[in-house]
């Protein structure tokens, strides 16, 4: 199966935030001022593609290997985030950039597109096996998908800036709640939402597996606006 096919395919559970593994920098603030925060762009879904894979291409790569074994997560993140259409455009992406590098990536858009996605995809036997945390999703909330910094630039306020950017987009859009996924056994990550506000509000059982190993299940976290 080729790759366009398999992005199809993953799509939906993609869409559905199950990749936000938190790959941010813990809660110092760090040097804010050699970066800065924009929107992403077409031309920049090599490196951003690096480090999606980097929060969430574990649960990527466990969904489209499902389909085919040799999917190689990182490429689909790339065809995805290379086009204008999408919930994983990069049209709904931030980036961090320092001296033409980027260090740093989020993705976010309407909760409630989740469900248009849904209506024209057939979940695969993976994509069912996540099913109680797409549950978990707020059709009301702005949903922060994705976020990952460069492990050189953590704790350098990367992770900050990139959530304000979320915030900031989230009330420009008139949204009342921002909301994240995470699994519960990711303490750093866990540490540095309750840090910025965010707080657990629904909790999904999502068995062991030996291809995604984690315990205790996925988080919902949300931050009121």
């Amino acid at each position: 199966m080729d790759l366009p096919m398999i992005e199809g395919d993953i799509r939906r559970e993609l869409n559905a935030g199950s990749f936000n593994e938190g790959a941010v920098e813990g809660c110092g603030a760090g040097d804010v001022s050699s970066f800065v925060v924009r929107k992403a762009q077409a031309a920049d879904s090599e490196a951003l593609a690096i480090l999606a894979d980097i929060a969430g291409g574990e649960t990527l790569a466990f969904i489209a290997r499902g389909i085919d074994p040799t999917a190689d997560a990182r490429a689909i993140y790339r065809k995805m985030i290379a086009t204008a259409t999408g919930l994983f455009s990069y049209q709904n992406c931030f980036a961090a950039e320092s001296n033409g590098k980027l260090v740093g990536l989020a993705n976010a858009f309407p909760a409630r597109a989740i469900e248009n996605e849904q209506r024209h995809t057939k979940p695969t036997a993976r994509e069912e096996y996540l099913e109680a945390r797409t549950r978990l999703n707020d059709p009301r909330s702005y949903l922060l998908n994705n976020i990952a910094v460069d492990p050189a630039w953590r704790r350098k306020g990367v992770g900050i800036r990139l959530v304000e950017a979320v915030i900031a987009e989230a009330k420009l859009q008139g949204f009342r709640s921002i909301t994240l996924h995470v699994w519960a056994d990711n303490a750093r990550a866990i540490a540095f939402y309750r840090a910025l506000g965010f707080r657990s509000v629904r909790r999904a059982k999502i068995p062991w597996h030996p291809e995604l190993p984690h315990v205790g299940g996925s988080l919902l976290f949300r931050l009121n606006l």
